[in-house]
């Protein structure tokens, strides 16, 4: 038995197996009536004229660092607030987007998190509740267990942040 290895790209749709010839050959034919049975997306190279524009990206970039310095405090691994969010929702976010952005630290632990917030003046909280939430809300993703947890934003968590963080910033003198 030789094992078989096909790797193609049909449009924006990956097909990639290793196997027995006959093994890669039935899957690579399911894959073909799968992608046969989607419809036909066309790339839209010109907005239509009755519909606006977002004029502000969700990508990290759009918030120039300036703005976000307003916001955030960093001293080496503690990221803290400079303002009070509406929520400890909010404020759990806040740190999480700090983290990512001032120490490209996608997925802090949960001591990381807590020292942010108590350096940011919350005391005693149970962000563990907080981040299950979250995540249960699909804005955060938690990997590892017990007390190796991480917390990384997911990009719905990513876009509801850009959200506060702009509302925040319009609030500031």
């Amino acid at each position: 038995m030789s094992d078989y290895r096909l790797k193609i790209k049909i449009g924006d749709h990956e097909f990639e197996a290793e196997g027995a010839v006959e093994a890669v050959q039935t899957q690579f034919e399911m894959f073909k009536d799968l992608i046969a049975g989607l419809p036909n997306r066309k790339p839209e190279t010109t907005a239509p004229e009755d519909q606006e524009i977002n004029p502000q990206p969700t990508t990290p970039q759009s918030i120039s660092k300036s703005n976000l310095d307003r916001i955030f405090r960093s001293e080496r691994r503690i990221i803290s607030l400079t303002i009070s969010p509406s929520s400890d929702v909010d404020a759990v976010l806040l740190i999480l987007y700090g983290q990512r952005h001032y120490r490209n630290n996608e997925s802090p632990t949960g001591s990381e998190i807590l020292d942010g917030l108590e350096q940011s003046g919350y005391r005693e909280m149970r962000i563990g509740r907080i981040l299950a939430s979250l995540s249960s809300e699909g804005a955060v993703i938690i990997t590892g267990r017990h007390r190796g947890k991480r917390y990384r934003l997911t990009n719905q968590g990513l876009i509801r942040t850009e959200g506060i963080v702009r509302d925040a910033l319009a609030k500031l003198p």
